[in-house]
């Protein structure tokens, strides 16, 4: 049969985390394979398509696993938020610095030396230079939005939605490309912490000509900005195509996970995290690789495209078989000092997925923006 019969309701969540995983892969695999010397055709204009969807869907589907937040006190939060996402981006950074002393030539993320840097490393808390700026995002968001608990919502919303148009345009540079994602992004988290109920019923109930609408909308928008570049610098004007691509694909993927051969979306839609936390040392020793190869010193003008799909999807493959062994040190997922759980407290009480539903990584703007850094 074509069609699913096992889907849930809020399965689509899984195949648009599925689809924004595997944009992410593909943006850092151009971004390596270009840093590396290679010169090959078109995938200069497939980064500018890889790069409004990804990060906001993942800022606005972790926000919507955040809605209870409000209600805790400082410990809780710590306890069944912060103190994991801290752990996670501190320990994967150290790994990450390790990685680079082993791989010295291995360094086309974008990071350069600092990738090596001992200094570099004990500042990541203030400067942030890892790939897992996303990790410490989710850290310094959810403490934003606690901190605001109390304030009413659009106090909030205003504040980050002046914050992410100016950052998006370029006006706002902090001089730190993971801050200036992090100002960019705000928003989505904080209107999916705000208005999940809606978001969910809004999306559950998409008819086919509204999601027609949204891509006619969000098309619309491309053929703006192709036709007038300069646009993306106005404040505003990034973040409209993002929620419109955002929206977009949300109405799209509540048809597409019922289709059953595209399955395998929702599958690795289910394992984001973990394909994020190890898919950059993947892509690096496959651009190393390549590198090696004389083929790839000259331009691949019909080729280039190709060889970034092949790399992603391998890149996908290697990183789900790897963590499925790494799973097993449960450290290096998990943070590992917990008290246990008493048994009196129901399921829906304990602490949730580490990624709190979501999982991740970057994209960014332009290609020839620096915040192509992971």
């Amino acid at each position: 049969m074509l069609l699913r019969d096992d889907v849930g309701k809020r399965d689509w969540v899984d195949f648009v985390k599925g689809v924004a995983i595997i944009l992410i892969v593909a943006y850092h695999a151009a971004l390596f394979l270009t840093s590396t010397g290679m010169d090959i055709a078109g995938i200069g204009r497939a980064r500018i398509v890889l790069d409004l969807f990804p990060m906001p869907a993942f800022f606005l589907i972790s926000g919507m696993f955040q809605a209870r937040i409000g209600t805790w006190s400082f410990a809780d939060l710590w306890r069944r938020r912060l103190r994991q996402y801290l752990y996670l981006y501190v320990l994967w950074s150290v790994i990450r610095f390790i990685f680079y002393l082993i791989a010295p030539n291995v360094r086309s993320d974008g990071a350069g030396s600092s990738a090596q840097d001992p200094l570099a490393l004990l500042g990541i808390l203030f400067w942030p230079i890892s790939s897992y700026w996303f990790i410490y995002a989710l850290f310094l968001f959810t403490l934003v939005v606690w901190v605001f608990r109390k304030a009413p919502i659009a106090v909030l919303l205003a504040i980050a939605a002046v914050v992410g148009a100016f950052a998006a345009s370029g006006m706002l540079d902090t001089g730190n490309s993971g801050f200036n994602r992090m100002a960019e992004y705000l928003i989505f988290f904080v209107i999916g912490t705000a208005f999940h109920r809606r978001i969910y019923s809004a999306v559950e109930s998409t008819r086919a000509w509204k999601a027609f609408l949204l891509w006619a909308a969000f098309l619309a928008f491309c053929g703006l900005v192709f036709a007038a570049p300069i646009a993306i610098y106005v404040p505003g004007v990034v973040l409209v195509g993002e929620a419109l691509v955002v929206a977009a694909v949300f109405s799209l993927a509540v048809y597409l996970v019922r289709l059953r051969f595209l399955g395998w979306v929702s599958y690795i839609g289910q394992r984001a995290l973990n394909i994020y936390l190890v898919h950059v040392f993947v892509i690096a020793l496959f651009a190393a690789g390549l590198s090696l190869i004389p083929a790839f010193d000259d331009p691949l003008p019909d080729r280039g495209l190709l060889l970034l799909a092949g790399m992603t999807a391998a890149v996908i493959v290697v990183s789900i078989v790897l963590t499925r062994y790494l799973t097993r040190v449960s450290w290096l997922f998990v943070y590992p000092f917990r008290a246990k759980t008493p048994r009196s407290v129901p399921a829906s009480e304990r602490d949730r997925a580490p990624d709190g539903g979501a999982a991740t990584t970057e994209v960014q703007k332009r290609p020839d923006d620096t915040r192509g850094e992971v």
